[in-house]
């Protein structure tokens, strides 16, 4: 009796001692160099430029997280202008193209390798303004335990045009090479 009674202390004791299990990180802070291009150009090519992007999410288990992300690219939101009298002249509009909104990245474990489905509805200004959807895809690999480094590629679609009577619309890929640091 008194071996049991001393077992069940025991017991006790440790499960009193040992730390709680732990908890998949809760938010992440990333930041990608990346590049945007345009698809098109009404008047022309499309431009391009290089950029950055941050993203501020709250992981919900190990597959969902959920937040906000900012991106602002050098000349990726620029246009040719073509006026005529008698002739007609070419001008280029270079501006940067600057997004903001929200994101949904789903993904899966393949031990070391995760890749995932990224979504997101967000604002953008170029030479258009506009209510953006975006698709896209992404790996994430983990060289360093405490830094993963992802990368990504988006279609960025135009949803609703601010400011135009016609149906004009703005397409940009987006490509992301960058890090997140995980609490």
């Amino acid at each position: 009796m008194k071996a049991l009674f001393t077992g069940g202390l025991l017991l006790a004791g440790n499960a009193v001692a040992q730390e709680p299990a732990p908890t998949p990180e809760s938010m992440e802070l990333g930041i990608h160099l990346a590049y945007a291009r345009a698809l098109e150009d009404p008047e022309g090519d499309g431009y391009g430029g290089p950029g950055v992007r941050v993203h501020l999410l709250r992981n919900f288990g190990e597959y969902l997280a959920v937040g906000g992300e900012a991106a602002a690219y050098s000349k990726a939101g620029s246009r040719t202008v073509v006026t005529f009298d008698g002739t007609h002249h070419y001008r280029t509009e270079n501006k940067p193209l600057l997004q903001a909104g929200a994101v949904v990245r789903l993904g899966v474990d393949l031990g070391g390798i995760r890749p995932a489905f990224v979504g997101g509805l967000g604002w953008s200004k170029g030479w258009l303004e506009t209510l953006d959807v975006s698709i896209g895809a992404e790996i994430q690999m983990t060289p360093v335990e405490w830094l993963p480094l992802s990368v990504d590629v988006r279609l960025h679609e135009s949803l609703y045009s601010y400011g135009t009577e016609d149906d004009v619309q703005a397409e940009y890929v987006t490509l992301g090479l960058g890090w997140r640091l995980r609490w």
